[in-house]
């Protein structure tokens, strides 16, 4: 494993470990509008959704981004 690699890793855990110490810190019941929707969930619910929708999307963009940088490589 490289360093830049391992670097990587790192910011990755210690991302994440903060993300999970703000969720488990909000207990607490909020409404939330969505669009038509009234909904009332634990804060600590509609903070997990948020960020695994957030780390989904950052892995999706990832794969795509490097995908079309694979394709422009191959095609030049």
């Amino acid at each position: 494993m490289t360093g830049a690699s391992r670097a990587r890793m790192v910011v990755a855990i210690v991302l994440g470990l903060l993300g999970l110490v703000v969720v488990l810190q909000n207990f607490q019941q909020v409404e939330t509008n969505v669009l038509f929707w009234r909904l009332s969930m634990p804060h600590i619910a509609f903070l997990g959704m948020v960020f695994g929708a957030g780390c989904i999307l950052g892995v999706v963009l990832t794969i795509m981004f490097y995908n079309c940088r694979l394709k422009d490589k191959n095609t030049v």
